[in-house]
């Protein structure tokens, strides 16, 4: 073959391979065009569900103050001449505070002592003119006037000494030596002493709207900025019962007693409190974020709405079973009539007393024998003509019933746990609610019916419907996508590759 030959050979030897390049890379295109996922270009956000603590509290804010704080005055006008004790000084109780000019008072007792001297004088000169003078001197009517005026005195004179009534430590004065003292119809402050800063109080404002959930014996949870790192730990002390209107909004004083052993913290100190109204560790939880989600696909959406949809008319039917049957009730309870209704009601109140009480398997076996007992002997749940009053005594009357059922299967320290339900009453228990969930399974979505209880700031408790380390989705996902019609060479679709 010549040269020439060669050279024109060559470009057609590497035509095929020219075109199997550009078909695959053209096919690598596509893939990446039409072939991806939309759930690696949008991700879903998950968060495990996991077991920890949850704590629902009410947030308020106040003043740090001494239990006692005795104000001390005068009750004698002069100028002050000295003042024995400075800010922040421990004193005894007697002890000299200040002292007020008493020449004042010096002089008025000397009058008096002359006055008194006086009229024993006269006293001595009617004995001598008994018969002038007899009842004068007999009842000695001057003399005893004079005695008071003297004794009078004398109190104000030692009232120009100002002594601590208390133990404890000066936290205000108001005077300084020269300064004049004006005691009228009400003793002027000089000193306010703190009787023990040990133990602090703080005057929280709560809101109308939580006071509802507030009780003395809460505890609480409390920062000051002096020390922002650090929570200081008390208890509400008292819920006072007079609100107070400031721009239209209500707040009623709630009390809190908080240990002071360190000293650090001082009176009139702002405390960030949280009273907590609610807390429950070791339980599974789900993150609040994850209650809030909803896939932007409305065929996903309309698959929770249904299932939304379908378990709150079951919960209704049982109800309205319950209702509607409740004339039936006869040796099983109300057999039909606890049914549905009373059967839920029943069930969630072993589970709450199953976790609250900390019930082996065993004893919550007995203890749902002995509810259902206790469901035979009061009876069936009213019917549809009855109140939400009559209703709400029922459901009282059926938990102290059930109550009372469990005792003999659970152990000492369980009973003590019983009589602290039970002294805390209905309103304290947590209601259980039905909710829909979003797990991801297999990559994709599912929406999944649970049963919450305790809602915090952050995480909600998880009763029922979820496992623990399900994934459950709080965010992220393909977004909606906009029915378009993509016209290719022959209609619709994306378009064709032609080789």
């Amino acid at each position: 073959m010549s040269d020439a030959e060669d050279q024109a050979s060559r470009p057609r030897r590497g035509r095929p391979l020219l075109w199997g390049g550009l078909i695959v890379a053209g096919l690598a295109g596509a893939f990446f065009l039409f072939g991806r996922g939309d759930g690696d270009a949008d991700p879903y956000r998950t968060s495990p569900v996991d077991r920890g603590e949850i704590v629902r509290a009410v947030s308020a804010t106040g003043q740090l103050q001494p239990l006692v704080s005795v104000d001390v005055g005068s009750t004698v006008s002069g100028p002050i001449k000295t003042v024995e004790v400075d800010f922040n000084a421990a004193v005894k109780a007697g002890q000299v505070l200040a002292r007020i000019d008493p020449e004042t008072f010096l002089q008025r007792v000397r009058q008096a002592e002359a006055s008194l001297a006086q009229a024993r004088a006269e006293a001595n000169s009617a004995r001598a003119e008994f018969g002038r003078y007899e009842r004068l001197a007999k009842e000695g009517f001057a003399v005893a006037l004079a005695q008071a005026q003297l004794a009078a005195a004398r109190i104000d004179l030692d009232r120009t000494v100002i002594r601590s009534p208390v133990d404890g430590v000066v936290v205000d004065r108001q005077v300084d030596p020269g300064q004049t003292v004006a005691a009228s119809f009400q003793a002027a402050t000089l000193f306010v002493i703190a009787q023990d800063l040990s133990e602090l109080e703080a005057a929280i404002s709560v809101d109308e709207a939580d006071i509802g959930e507030v009780q003395e014996g809460m505890p609480v949870r409390f920062t000051v900025d002096a020390f922002a790192d650090e929570t200081f730990e008390g208890r509400v002390s008292q819920v006072r019962k007079q609100g107070a209107q400031n721009s239209g909004v209500v707040s009623y004083t709630v009390m809190v007693r908080a240990e002071n052993r360190t000293g650090r913290l001082l009176p009139g100190m702002t405390a960030n409190a949280e009273i907590v109204v609610e807390q429950k560790a070791d339980v599974m939880r789900v993150a609040n974020s994850a209650l809030r989600f909803t896939p932007a696909d409305p065929q996903l959406a309309a698959k929770a709405k249904a299932l939304t949809t379908q378990a709150g008319g079951a919960q209704r039917g049982g109800a309205d079973a319950s209702a509607s049957t409740g004339g039936q009730g006869g040796g099983q309870g109300g057999g039909q009539g606890g049914g549905q209704g009373g059967g839920q009601r029943g069930a969630q109140m072993l589970d709450r007393l199953a976790e609250q009480l900390e019930l082996t398997p065993a004893q919550k076996q007995q203890a749902r024998d002995a509810i259902q007992g206790a469901r035979t002997s009061v009876g069936p749940f009213p019917g549809g003509e009855a109140t939400q009053q009559e209703r709400r005594a029922f459901m009282r009357k059926m938990r102290e019933a059930s109550m009372r059922a469990i005792e003999p299967v659970l152990t000492p320290a369980q009973k003590e746990k019983l009589a602290a339900l039970r002294e805390a009453g209905p309103g304290r228990e947590t209601r259980v609610r039905n909710a829909v969930v979003w797990v991801l399974r297999d990559g994709k979505p599912t929406p999944v019916q649970v049963q919450l209880g305790v809602a915090a700031d952050a995480f909600t408790e998880v009763v029922g419907g979820l496992a623990e380390g399900d994934l459950v989705i709080t965010g992220g996902g393909p977004a909606a996508k906009e029915k378009k019609q993509q016209s290719g060479p022959m209609g619709g679709g994306p378009p064709r590759i032609r080789g």
